[in-house]
């Protein structure tokens, strides 16, 4: 199970790459929907990925 949340964190991450990504190439004039949209998803990636990591540290410590 472990393994599996791992992996999706991982993969979490890399939505939040991708969509760092594609934020960078919008035009801040003509896409300032597009940017607020954009920006609320990367807040939100960071959010979860952070949240997993918390979950992860607190598994660790209770298998010690």
């Amino acid at each position: 199970m472990e393994h599996l949340i791992i992996d999706l964190k991982e993969k979490l991450i890399a939505r939040k790459n991708n969509e760092c990504k594609s934020f960078e190439k919008l035009d801040k004039e003509a896409d300032k929907e597009l940017i607020l949209l954009s920006a609320g998803k990367i807040n939100e990636l960071d959010f979860v990925v952070n949240s997993i990591t918390e979950m992860l540290n607190y598994s660790e410590k209770m298998k010690k």
